[in-house]
């Protein structure tokens, strides 16, 4: 591993444990033994650190949800194991780090909800193109529109005013009934079959 992924990868549990302002760079210098000016010749800035974090967060994940889906029997059940990893993930996360990102870096998380921009939405849309193919969502469905929709519905479960609620509560009132309402028949009883095996967003 080099040094900039090293430090990438030690810094991205630094946020994740203290959120992203506490984190100085006078901090990370220290807490990984290399000088300021190595620091700032890897990272222009503090914001360009945390962006280069983000990125190899995206690309970690997309290399997960692409194993998932080349191991899973169907598409139902790589969706179960992507969402088993993002509310593992999430509850690592210190809250902090969301409102940080929000604040003080709103160049960045506005760059993480564009269409084109940080977000790789590419692995959902071969999730529902392959869905379509194998029968398990309805063949009429405008994939385009689909896969956008759903990015917005992960992004508005992780709004501030949701906080309050239960994973399950959300799964039950928000992501059972879409999925429910885009699958054909195969497809929902393949959901049934994973709710009981993951214990999905419990």
């Amino acid at each position: 591993m080099d040094n900039r992924l090293r430090i990438l990868k030690d810094v991205a549990m630094m946020f994740k444990d203290s959120g992203i302002r506490s984190v100085t760079m006078e901090h990370i210098s220290t807490e990984l033994g290399i000088s300021k000016r190595t620091l700032y010749e890897i990272f222009s800035d503090k914001d360009d650190l945390v962006k280069q974090v983000i990125e190899e967060g995206v690309k970690a994940h997309k290399e997960f949800c692409t194993k998932a889906i080349e191991t899973s029997e169907n598409v139902i059940e790589a969706i179960f194991k992507i969402g088993q990893l993002n509310v593992e993930m999430y509850h690592k996360i210190n809250p902090i780090f969301f409102d940080d990102l929000r604040k003080f870096h709103s160049n960045i998380f506005k760059k993480i909800q564009e269409k084109d921009g940080i977000k790789d939405i590419s692995i959902t849309k071969s999730l529902f193109e392959i869905g379509i193919k194998d029968g398990l969502f309805s063949s009429d469905l405008n994939i385009e529109i689909v896969n956008i929709f759903i990015h917005k519905v992960f992004d508005f479960i992780y709004e501030d005013e949701l906080k309050v609620f239960q994973n399950q509560d959300l799964t039950n009132s928000i992501l059972l009934p879409y999925f429910n309402g885009i699958c054909t028949q195969k497809g929902k009883d393949l959901i049934n079959k994973y709710l009981d095996i993951f214990n999905f967003y419990k």
